[in-house]
């Protein structure tokens, strides 16, 4: 009998695990999409058959691993009950541990749609709360973002905010730019900045009053929002150069969100939960300077990539 198969079930289903979680974040580290991982194979290589029956016995308890994850959904009550996590989880796999979605959402979603001069009553019955992602094109009519914002911009912007904080305290992304904060993204060098150097992306919230008072000075809620939506104090920024962007992923936020391409074009990709990849479309577009694209990013993954040209820099919030 081997060491590994005289140990106690409980313990080599404890290493599964663990073996299960490296695997997870190794994926999440590289970067790898569903669409990649799935086409994966075996190596082919002969094998002994003690190898075979461990390796066997490996992929069965990490397959069921899996699979109770994905499938069951009072994992995910017991992990969120009272919306308070009694487990903490590793990034990469939180959006193993959800209920399973209705498919039918998403059945017949083929592409994005793009409306103009649609009233909020309109909005609201139709798209405000749906997974049909929109684009309203002609929503940041008078928008001071559109001719201000630019990196310069929010460099004199932060280093003028008497909140007495640090200005990353709040959410920050720094994606693949190595940049560990706003501090750090604000400090860069010249070339860097003026993207003829080394490549970047990033993403922050504004999640103080003072801050988010002075930045919609440039920007307004837009007008075909449903009239009884509120907004959240946290607006989020997303800026960066060409050839970058968001990895796939799916967000957690507690609501639907917009988000306004200010500056430079970014170009999205929505793919279906898992359990969807059978029945509804990925979805690909562009969303284009002063349009604003509505999507449920809790529901839809998604990644984006800011296309050759403009310094892309986008503005978005939630609403109830």
């Amino acid at each position: 009998m081997t060491a590994e198969r005289s140990k106690p079930c409980e313990q080599r289903c404890k290493i599964v695990e663990q073996k299960v979680k490296q695997i997870m974040c190794k994926i999440e580290r590289l970067q790898l999409d569903n669409s990649y991982v799935s086409q994966l194979k075996l190596p082919n290589k002969k094998l002994s058959n003690n190898t075979k029956k461990t390796f066997n016995q490996f992929y069965f308890k990490s397959l069921l691993v899996l699979v109770v994850a994905i499938s069951i959904p009072w994992i995910y009550q017991l992990i969120h009950y009272n919306e308070k996590c009694l487990i903490e989880l590793p990034p990469s796999t939180k959006s193993l541990f959800r209920p399973p979605e209705d498919c039918n959402m998403c059945t017949g979603v083929t592409n994005v749609t793009r409306l103009q001069s649609i009233s909020p009553e309109e909005f609201e019955e139709y798209f405000a709360y749906s997974t049909q992602p929109v684009i309203v094109t002609d929503a940041t009519a008078g928008w001071k973002a559109l001719q201000e914002f630019s990196f310069k911009f929010f460099v004199d912007f932060y280093s003028n905010v008497s909140s007495g904080r640090r200005i990353n305290e709040c959410f920050y992304f720094p994606y693949k730019s190595g940049l560990n904060s706003l501090a750090e993204v604000f400090s860069m060098d010249e070339a860097r900045a003026n993207l003829s150097g080394e490549p970047w992306y990033v993403g922050w919230s504004s999640c103080y009053e003072e801050e988010v008072r002075r930045l919609r000075q440039f920007y307004s809620r837009p007008y075909f929002l449903p009239r009884t939506a509120e907004s959240d104090i946290v607006d989020w920024i997303f800026m960066g150069g060409p050839g970058q962007g968001a990895h796939m992923h799916v967000d957690s936020v507690r609501h639907m969100s917009w988000q306004a391409q200010v500056r430079g074009t970014k170009q999205w990709e929505l793919a279906p939960p898992p359990e969807c990849l059978y029945s509804c479309s990925w979805i690909k577009f562009v969303v284009q300077p002063g349009e604003i694209l509505v999507v449920d990013t809790n529901w839809w993954y998604h990644k984006t990539s800011v296309l050759p040209g403009d310094i892309s820099i986008t503005i978005g919030a939630e609403y109830d």
